[in-house]
């Protein structure tokens, strides 16, 4: 019965990638991700070739933003392997998907900071309307000229992007009827050094990767914080 059902499972996945072949991305997708979650956390190179798979899924229909987070956790399944040459191609120095130029990855990189320090505070951490959302983005926009960072960033490396982004202080106004929720606020801390990580640290994961294109990636905002 146990090797009827890991046989079963290896069908599943060969029949993702032969729907992905045949252009039926939409049923390779369901079947990938039913490979992935059926793939024990202990056969890493398994599960590091079905995440791969699911990328050039996801990739397919423009799901680009999910597309790297499975490369990212299937680089650092398989440090060597052909996720890591793809995510190290695709993704910008912020560990986000790569845009046509630095000035947009550092926008998105904003945005995506501070819209998901919006969204911790409000209930369901999701937009209500397509309205609250407009406004939001409207908002950040304006903070990006008014703080200047499009003529201030030349000179700065990643690093020190990243702390300006995150030190940067945005109001937002109430844009919906509801209490704000309070959070808690994750720090990333390097056990064995005994101090903060840094984000040209190498990942504590083993990857070999900077902590910032890895672990520390700069999340989309409907990413969850780990995983």
């Amino acid at each position: 019965m146990k090797s009827r059902g890991c046989k079963e499972k290896k069908l599943e996945f060969q029949r993702g990638r032969r729907a992905l072949s045949t252009h039926d991305v939409p049923l390779a997708i369901k079947l990938l991700k039913t490979a992935v979650d059926d793939c024990p956390a202990t056969e890493r190179a398994s599960l590091a070739r079905r995440l791969y798979w699911l990328s050039l899924a996801l990739r397919r229909i423009g799901k680009d933003g999910l597309a790297l987070k499975a490369l990212s956790s299937a680089q650092r399944l398989a440090p060597r392997g052909y996720a890591r040459s793809m995510y190290q191609r695709l993704a910008n120095a912020y560990g986000m998907p790569r845009s046509s130029c630095t000035e947009h990855d550092d926008y998105r990189a904003f945005c995506s900071i501070h819209i998901r320090r919006y969204l911790e505070r409000v209930p369901y951490r999701s937009f209500s309307s397509q309205e609250e959302s407009d406004q939001v983005l409207t908002i950040l926009a304006d903070a990006w000229l008014r703080l200047g960072f499009a003529s201030t960033l030349a000179e700065a490396d990643c690093n020190e992007r990243l702390k300006q982004f995150r030190e940067a202080r945005i109001s937002f106004p109430r844009l919906r009827a509801t209490p704000d929720i309070i959070t808690g606020k994750t720090i990333d801390v390097n056990f064995y050094h005994g101090r903060l990580m840094n984000p040209e640290d190498r990942c504590s994961c083993g990857s070999g990767l900077p902590y910032r294109m890895c672990c520390g990636r700069t999340r989309l905002p409907y990413e969850k914080e780990h995983g």
